[in-house]
Order: structure tokens, then C-alpha cells, then sequence
């Protein structure tokens, strides 16, 4: 196996970057942010629905955003970052404890109807009718009389711990080398062609 690089381009482009070296910042900033755009993208239609079951299409579109964080030609750098943070997609990412902000996680058993949304609203812990809670565990009574049984809906828990199971990191990195390449020829392309007009 073998590999042959065409040096040709690289030439062509080394030369027009000595005529405007004050064109490369400008086209490496908006090189980034189209970059940046895509990878979100990417990210929300390859990745995340290769890791996870998607019940909310929308969820991180949504959730991703550049919003105040965006490449200039005086700051070479562009960030995308998790604007609503419901998602623990750093936990997803990386692993790691999930904590909830007061009381304890009900975490769902498989019995827990989920919707786009995630838990539907009368199989919420708090909407459950004929719930009993005993030893850290929500059980919704069901049938009457003899018929009657338990079925356990949650277990209470102090924390609970995600293992890393979607490479966002990963992906991110790769996907805004490819994206990079496809736009900074472009963006330099139509910085030189204002230049000269």
C-alpha cells in the first residue's frame, strides 16, 4: 500500500499566502465558525444517535451553540458548549457521578414509559397514582384486592454514575479537522478576491 501527495496546490497556496498575510486571519476565523456549525451538526445527526436512543431529534441542536464563544481575526479560537445543560453530556462524554441538585435521583426501571422528553408526565415519581415508597424504592400498586401486586418504577438514589458512552470529545476533534479543510481553502479563496476588488 501506498500513498502520493500532489504537492502542486500547496505551492500555489504557500505563494498567494506571502502576497496576503493579513487575509489568513480573517479566512482561518470564519474557517472556524463554518467548521464549528457543521461539527454541531455532525455531532447531533452522526454521533449522538449512534451512542444513544434519540427520543428528542431537537435535543442537542439545541443544546450546542458557539453563542459568544465564535472565532475573530484577533482570537483564533471558537467553542461549542452545552447551553442548557440537562443532558450530562459531559458525563456522557468522559463518564462520571450525576448528582441531583436536592433530594435524591429516582433512578427509572425499564417499567417507566419514556416519550420525547424523556419520562412521560403520569410515570413521573411525583405523578405515579398508588405509589408506595419503601427502602429507597417507588413501587406503583397495581389491581385491587387479591389481585394486588407491587411493580418497582425507581430506585431513590444519593448519585448515580454514567459511564462514558458517547465520544463527543473524540468526535469533535475529528470532524473539525475535516470540516477546516473543506471550508479555510474557500474562506481564503473569497478573503484574497475582496482584497483585490
Amino acid at each position: 500500500m501506498s500513498f502520493a501527495f500532489d504537492m502542486t496546490d500547496l505551492y500555489a497556496m504557500e505563494k498567494r499566502i506571502a502576497e496576503a498575510p493579513d487575509q489568513i486571519r480573517f479566512a482561518a476565523a470564519r474557517a472556524l465558525n463554518d467548521a464549528a456549525e457543521r461539527t454541531m451538526v455532525r455531532l447531533a445527526n452522526e454521533t449522538w444517535p449512534a451512542h444513544v436512543t434519540v427520543r428528542n431529534p431537537t435535543f442537542l441542536k439545541a443544546a450546542l451553540s458557539t453563542t459568544g464563544e465564535r472565532a475573530t481575526k484577533a482570537t483564533l479560537a471558537v467553542t461549542v458548549y452545552d447551553r442548557l445543560g440537562r443532558g450530562h453530556l459531559a458525563q456522557h462524554d468522559k463518564g462520571g457521578v450525576v448528582r441531583p441538585k436536592g433530594g435524591q435521583l429516582a433512578v427509572p426501571t425499564k417499567r417507566v414509559q419514556k416519550g420525547a422528553r424523556g419520562v412521560v408526565k403520569n410515570q413521573k415519581p411525583r405523578a405515579l397514582k398508588r405509589k408506595v415508597v419503601k427502602n429507597g424504592l417507588i413501587f406503583q400498586a397495581v389491581g385491587r384486592g387479591k389481585n394486588s401486586r407491587l411493580m418497582l418504577m425507581y430506585s431513590l438514589r444519593a448519585s448515580t454514575r454514567l459511564k462514558a458512552d458517547v465520544p463527543l470529545t473524540t468526535d469533535f476533534g475529528r470532524f473539525m479537522s475535516e470540516e477546516m479543510a473543506r471550508s479555510f481553502p474557500k474562506r481564503f479563496s473569497e478573503a484574497l478576491t475582496s482584497r483585490k476588488s
